[in-house]
């Protein structure tokens, strides 16, 4: 009965009280491997990483035939930058289930991860061979977005099979994105509209809220964030590490930028990092009483301290050790205020990007989250205006360093544009920047297959072979 509570509190992402029913469960017993492996995900999710491994390393050893706490050790070798350890037990879990596509799948997303795209796309295909099963969907997503097909030979016969097969709403969405996907490379934009629709619809079925909710917590994000807090930070703070943001809507090039800054001398990464609202905010929050951004009214400098010195041991895990290091997650834009009071020096990067594009971007791609704006253009222009609302707030203060940059002109003149932002960052201009593709860092974002490329227009006027479906469908939801 503990164990299911636990389970069922997870999944509902309330991890202080399944935390706690799994060290219930420990205090009893020692060497349950279940609540390892609970803890194990907790520890995932708040980016304890290190804890992670360790009681991910216990479940394994309590479970050894069980695929998923080696799915999870694996995740967590990653995070703390052990690639290599990640694979072997990848390859492991793999020998251990030959012929379920389950291991197989995860296989083939490492090496996409990494850039290893030739054996990306061989383990993707081998797991396909294997049968129709849950996971063959998302097999066949990669497969499609690895792009390897034409006319001739094409997953789609596939993927209206696998329809038949399932009455499940996320693996027939997982499909309709596919499909969409698939007609768009064969140049049927009718069909692949048509199916990008469809996706869209079911995700929405699964979104268990609505943008408009939003409102009121930006509001009160401007009105807590006055001129008086943000004069009051202590602007002697200096460290050996000056934390960057790339901040911004989704789909707007900042895998790309990452990944340019990331190959210069002076930069690293924690990739998207949710460190400010699980470890900083989190600490404000309990500490307060009151939640962000509520809390901003009370704060202290001992409070101030104690929250920059979780940020800063955050900064420290990343891989290399650089003077400047990238958070890119792009709803950071929300706490630019808070992090300002932590972080003085701290840089933004406000990447923007055509709004036509950017939706559809977003309308196109399939995002594991359910949030409404990744599923709903209506909820993605109510998301839109918040971020510009907000955006606007932030720029009215000169002390706040952020810097506006063009995804159009970051890819139509890459070198004067980087040029520019290292100049504000503090660095000089260095070719490897440009080399960002050559090579093999992890990348995990929906860019990971694109990302392997040199610099292209490709995506820039993508949008325009959909401009009259979707302007249509954008006036639509105008009126809904």
């Amino acid at each position: 009965m503990l164990l299911k509570k636990a389970n069922q509190l997870l999944a509902e992402n309330k991890l202080k009280d399944a935390e706690f029913y799994y060290k219930t469960i420990l205090k009893a017993d020692a060497d349950n491997g279940e609540a390892l492996f609970g803890l194990g995900r907790i520890a995932l999710r708040l980016e304890r990483n290190d804890d992670a491994v360790y009681l991910l390393q216990q479940a394994c050893e309590r479970l050894p035939y069980m695929l998923e706490p080696l799915h999870a050790l694996a995740d967590a070798f990653n995070n703390v930058n052990s690639p290599n350890d990640a694979l072997k037990v990848l390859e492991y879990a793999k020998n251990l289930a030959s012929n379920n596509p389950d291991p197989h799948y995860y296989l083939a997303q490492h090496y996409l991860t990494y850039g290893e795209l030739d054996k990306a796309h061989t383990t993707f295909s081998h797991a396909l061979s294997l049968g129709v099963y849950p996971v063959t969907a998302y097999i066949l997503l990669e497969l499609v977005q690895l792009g390897r097909f034409d006319k001739e030979h094409n997953y789609l016969s596939n993927l209206h099979h696998l329809l038949t097969q399932t009455n499940n709403l996320r693996l027939k969405m997982v499909c309709y994105y596919a499909l969409a996907k698939s007609y768009d490379k064969l140049e049927d934009t009718d069909q692949a509209f048509n199916y990008f629709v469809l996706a869209n619809q079911l995700q929405r079925k699964l979104s268990e809220f609505d943008t408009q909710v939003l409102t009121a917590f930006y509001d009160d994000i401007i009105k807590y964030n006055t001129a008086a807090l943000l004069s009051s930070a202590n602007k002697s703070v200096k460290g050996g590490i000056t934390p960057l943001f790339i901040i911004g809507m989704p789909r707007s090039g900042s895998t790309l930028l990452e990944q340019m800054l990331v190959n210069h001398s002076q930069c690293s990464s924690m990739g998207e990092s949710i460190s400010i609202s699980s470890d900083v905010m989190a600490l404000l929050e309990q500490k307060t009483g009151f939640s962000y951004p509520h809390c901003l009214d009370h704060l202290t400098h001992e409070l101030i301290n104690k929250a920059r010195d979780l940020y800063i041991a955050k900064l420290k895990t990343a891989s290399p050790s650089r003077p400047f290091v990238i958070n890119k997650l792009p709803s950071n834009y929300q706490a630019i205020g808070l992090i300002y009071m932590l972080f003085p020096n701290a840089k933004f990067i406000n990447l923007t990007r055509d709004f036509n594009a950017t939706a559809f971007s977003v309308f196109s791609n399939y995002f594991a989250e359910n949030e409404p704006y990744f599923c709903s253009l209506t909820e993605f222009k109510q998301y839109h205006s918040l971020y510009e609302k907000l955006m606007a707030h932030w720029q009215a203060f000169p002390a706040l360093q952020i810097y506006n940059l063009s995804y159009e002109q970051l890819v139509t003149d890459p070198k004067g544009q980087l040029t520019a932002l290292l100049r504000f960052i503090g660095c000089s201009f260095e070719e490897n920047c440009l080399a960002f593709y050559k090579q093999k860092i992890a990348v995990t974002t929906l860019s990971k297959h694109a990302i392997r490329e040199p610099v292209n227009l490709h995506n820039v006027d993508k949008w325009q072979r959909y401009k009259t479906p979707l302007l249509k469908l954008l006036a639509q939801s105008q009126t809904n």
